[in-house]
């Protein structure tokens, strides 16, 4: 769920929503041929330390080197010196021109469409320039910002030339930080008629997560007509990026604006009176095969195998995120023969972790479990039990001579002496210090947790006593080097903590300022995702929900898939290939997993040979010598013998049978850490259809509260999310019970 101010969230809790909600779309209308084919040529045109193909591909210049031009280095420590020679630059400085100033050229292999130009100069930017190319020169006059963009269109362009008359301080070298072959497509309000965002994410990566977009605008003008030659329509491209941004004008009259999504470009249409746009996820063109499945006796881990599948598939390594938990699992089965989408699944799936994208368009592979924690503190009263702050049960309470703390109904205990061998009640962690009249410690109170392994947080829930503490602050480290010191004020009874953590395998809780006079008493520590928020009625839903009970499993059996070593050797495929000496490789694919393999040429003739150069378990790329034209090749090789055992949970006395089957499980402890996490979730077996007034916040995969009489503080986590606009925001949620973070129900709905 994303974060948001108490402001925003207090009007989107009001009966009525009087204040407007709002959209923002925004379409890249970018040239991918031409931005990812572009080069600059003639580097000797351009200094040492330039870099001539960063600004073409993204990167942005974030620091800079001191330099000798006219009016451009700051002397306030901001800026590098410069080194002497090339091999030691190692700041990105963008294009820069060896002449003072110089001309930029930017070439591509053929002729290309460009609609617009944005152009990144930094701060020695030029004032007056022209921008030439095969068939057309723009002249610039008074340029005064270092952000530049034209819509001019330059047809048939296969070079683009950047000559500057005047520069904004005086003489200097002309620099280009960041090129894009387009500009963006801006809708709002005014134009969107209706748009749906529609999310889905299987908590157990059941099937592979979905998010699309739709959208209709206006086009009474006709602007947006394919056969207006001048029309931005007519430069759209599939792939290209789609933002969305949602606003919410809150009661002061300023307008708090949410990322929305970030999709591409999938298909358009127009007639007279609309245009429509449908974008995706990046999933959607993630669907090249991945080949390079292989049987590793000693293991590889899940971490390496999905950089592996990643890179494969071609994604930059700056737009993905992978959980570390996963270099600790490791797989010695080979990936099947499945697409790139498929295989992040089976990884995610074995990994026990979710896979989506976030708002920002990047992947995320992330852990779905908590790991096993320990909590423990030198600083506690004789009847607290610190360590049972984890165990997510309801505490009970002992009346004590805090202030305002005791009161005369039946729900606290009277406190027993400290005696030796004394059982006391299920309390949490209560502090052995009291805070003083303006709530400080001589000595802060501490709870210190533990980890099993390293755990990235992206959230966590305080559940606190009576008279809870105002401030702490979050001590996070890994391998005992510190990561983050993170301070919340404003604590209440629940207190949910939507905040990224760095990885740590040890938290310790630091509470600097309490309630006067009271002692910090802190019942639970949830992790993971939380909420605070909650689907009631006549607030958030506009209809009854709607339950169903689902079929029980009464047992799960996860399959592991053993590979064996073949007998004998045998043909594994024989084609004829034709092969060029400018091209004189070949791949060859199987049907079934396999290894030993050699290669030979049926009928070779003098000189001929056949080499394999690279290989998996499931193809085999040979290299030909001595071959013009066809020729047949032999493959020959051993085939793994695949067998399969089970693990069984039993979930439900009676039921069905269940069995889940991911290829890349052999090991009884990984197949057994499966099963509890995929039967945790049979074992939830209701599902809820919720109609409501529509939340920009939510996710799929998030988790929330559903007002129910029987139960109270009832959690659900939504699977499929969908948010519809048209002029006012609506929508429909798929939910399943949660019950892998229900705790003290009562304590949560008396804190919200």
């Amino acid at each position: 769920m994303q974060t948001a101010s108490q402001a925003y969230k207090e009007v989107m809790r009001n009966k009525y929503r009087d204040p407007l909600s709002y959209i923002r779309v925004t379409i890249g209308v970018i040239n991918q041929e031409a931005q990812s084919s572009a080069y600059v040529p003639h580097p000797e045109n351009y200094t040492y330390y330039s870099n001539l193909k960063w600004p073409l591909d993204n990167y942005q210049v974030q620091e800079l080197y001191a330099t000798c031009d006219q009016d451009y280095t700051a002397v306030d420590g901001s800026m590098y010196f410069l080194p002497r020679a090339r091999e030691d630059v190692v700041l990105n400085q963008g294009i820069v021109s060896e002449d003072l100033p110089g001309s930029i050229e930017i070439q591509f292999p053929i002729r290309y469409d460009i609609k617009g130009l944005t152009v990144e100069f930094g701060r020695a930017y030029p004032v007056d320039f022209r921008i030439e190319s095969d068939n057309k020169t723009v002249e610039i006059a008074g340029n005064a910002t270092e952000h530049f963009v034209t819509e001019e269109i330059f047809e048939g362009a296969t070079f683009l030339r950047f000559v500057p008359a005047s520069m904004a301080n005086g003489q200097s070298r002309f620099r280009i930080h960041q090129l894009t072959m387009g500009i963006g497509i801006y809708f709002d309000n005014r134009k969107i008629l209706s748009a749906t965002k529609k999310e889905h994410i299987s908590p157990i990566m059941e099937e592979l997560p979905t998010l699309d977009f739709d959208m209709t605008i206006e086009n009474k003008d006709r602007a947006y007509d394919v056969e207006n030659e001048e029309s931005t329509v007519n430069f759209l491209e599939a792939g290209q990026e789609v933002k969305v941004l949602y606003g919410q004008e809150l009661d002061n009259g300023t307008v708090e604006w949410l990322p929305g999504a970030t999709v591409y470009l999938r298909e358009w249409s127009a007639d007279d009176e609309e245009m429509s746009f449908a974008a995706t996820d990046r999933f959607e063109s993630m669907d090249g095969t991945y080949y390079k499945g292989e049987y590793r006796s000693e293991g590889i881990s899940l971490y390496d195998l999905a950089v592996d599948v990643l890179k494969d598939a071609g994604v930059d390594s700056r737009t993905y995120w992978l959980d570390n938990y996963l270099k600790d699992v490791s797989v010695c089965n080979p990936m099947p023969v499945v697409s790139h989408k498929e295989a992040l699944q089976l990884i995610a799936n074995a990994g026990r972790c979710i896979l989506y994208q976030d708002r920002s368009g990047n992947i995320f592979m992330k852990s779905s479990f908590v790991p096993d924690m320990e909590a423990a503190s030198d600083n506690e009263a004789y009847f607290s039990h610190a360590g049972a702050v984890l165990d997510k049960k309801a505490k009970q309470s002992y009346a004590m001579t805090a202030r305002d703390y005791t009161d005369v109904q039946p729900t606290q205990y009277f406190l027993p002496h400290q005696e030796t061998g004394k059982a006391y009640l299920n309390t949490g962690y209560i502090s052995e210090a009291a805070a003083s009249a303006d709530g400080t410690f001589a000595v802060n109170p501490a709870v210190e947790i533990s980890l099993e392994a390293r755990y990235k947080c992206f959230g966590l829930t305080l559940e606190f006593g009576r008279n809870n503490p105002d401030t702490v602050i979050f001590h996070a480290s890994l391998a005992g080097e510190p990561r983050e010191d993170y301070m919340v004020s404003g604590l209440t009874a629940m207190t949910v903590i939507s905040h990224e953590f760095p990885e740590f395998d040890r938290l310790v809780l630091e509470f600097t300022k309490g309630c006067p006079y009271n002692r910090v008493i802190l019942n639970n520590i949830i992790f993971g995702d939380s909420t605070d928020y909650m689907l009631e009625y006549g607030h958030e839903l506009t209809k009854t929900p709607k339950g169903t009970q689902l079929p029980k499993v009464g047992e799960l059996q996860v399959v592991r898939t053993f590979y064996s070593q073949g007998v004998e050797a045998k043909e594994l495929a024989k084609e004829t290939v034709t092969v060029s000496a400018a091209d004189n490789r070949y791949t060859i694919y199987f049907s079934a997993p396999s290894y030993d393999l050699s290669c030979t040429i049926t009928e070779p003739q003098a000189g001929q040979t056949a080499v394999i150069v690279d290989s998996s378990n499931y193809y085999a790329t040979v290299e030909l010598t001595g071959v013009t034209g066809a020729c047949e090749v032999l493959i020959t090789g051993r085939e793994y013998i695949v067998t399969q055992a089970r693990v069984s949970r039993r979930l439900n006395p009676t039921g069905r049978l269940e069995q889940w089957e991911n290829p890349l499980v052999s090991d009884v402890v990984h197949a057994a850490d499966l099963a509890d996490w995929v039967g945790d979730y049979m074992r939830a077996d209701r599902e809820y259809d919720l109609h409501y007034r529509g939340e920009p916040r939510i996710d799929a995969n998030d988790i929330a509260f559903l007002e129910n009489k029987y139960v109270p503080g009832l959690l659900l986590r939504v699977y499929d999310h969908t948010l519809k606009f048209n002029g006012a925001l609506s929508g429909t949620i798929k939910a399943r019970r949660e019950i892998g973070y229900v705790a003290d129900t009562q304590d949560r709905l008396a804190g919200k």
